[in-house]
């Protein structure tokens, strides 16, 4: 398998893919962004302080792989070979992947490329540019509006696990929800990531989407129900519009409470 790793990595480095200049600037204007090259660096080195588990996802991969990372400087970063094996062949043909984790419980992502294989390193690792920006909202950037907690039903399968879960929506924003659910079947814990998620509002339509889970509560004693909140991925345009439409008549509705 290194061998396989190796014949690929030697190849020509592909064209940088970098930002473009506006890229660049809206990512500025974003607070949920850090671009700053020193905090971007400062970041990262948290990461070794307090190492954290490490998902991975590839192009044109539904699988999710896992990674340590081992040294952060001020020009590279450096991380185990994936896990399972198998993605190592993938990444070796891209040379970019998507990271995600959690650091002081909320959510961090970003995205390296142009990775190489560090032959130096004993045993050997992976080796790339420190990224140009990095997702980490520190505060939540939408209001979370609370719902009846048998109104909206949610629906979502661990991608680490394969444990699926059904449960009611408590408050829902435009970035992300929360919901409590059974733990009967299982856990979610803080950084999974859950896929085929789906919502059925008010209205009878249904939003699908993934989640980052960014807390996981325990339940109360003699309880077994478990609170979760996370942030919207990949949600479709036309979803989007559709939980803008609910979140905005239940605006109105929470202001027409008030002012009785």
């Amino acid at each position: 398998m290194l061998n396989v790793i190796r014949k690929f990595f030697a190849k020509k480095d592909l064209v940088d893919e970098s930002l473009t200049p506006d890229d660049i600037n809206i990512a500025r204007e974003n607070p949920s962004f850090v671009t700053n090259p020193n905090k971007v660096f400062q970041l990262l080195q948290q990461l070794i302080i307090e190492p954290p588990r490490c998902t991975i996802t590839l192009n044109n991969s539904d699988s999710l792989f896992l990674t340590d990372i081992l040294e952060v400087d001020p020009d590279f970063i450096s991380f185990s070979p994936l896990t399972p094996s198998s993605g190592n062949q993938l990444l070796a043909s891209q040379r970019t992947l998507k990271l995600s984790t959690v650091l002081g419980g909320i959510p961090l992502t970003f995205n390296l490329q142009n990775i190489c294989v560090d032959k130096s390193a004993d045993p050997i690792c992976l080796k790339a540019a420190l990224p140009e920006k990095i997702y980490y909202p520190q505060r939540r950037l939408t209001k979370r509006m609370p719902t009846n907690s048998t109104t909206i039903e949610f629906k979502g399968t661990s991608r680490d696990t394969g444990v699926s879960i059904q449960g009611y929506v408590t408050d829902i924003s435009r970035g992300g929800l929360s919901v409590i659910y059974n733990s009967n079947r299982g856990n979610i814990i803080r950084s999974d990531r859950l896929s085929y998620c789906s919502l059925i509002l008010p209205d009878n339509q249904t939003i699908a989407f993934e989640l980052t889970v960014s807390s996981s509560k325990k339940p109360l004693l003699g309880s077994n129900k478990r609170h979760l909140g996370g942030q919207f991925e990949n949600i479709y345009p036309q979803d989007e519009k559709k939980l803008d439409r609910y979140l905005s008549t239940l605006e109105r509705q929470q202001l027409r409470k008030r002012r009785d």
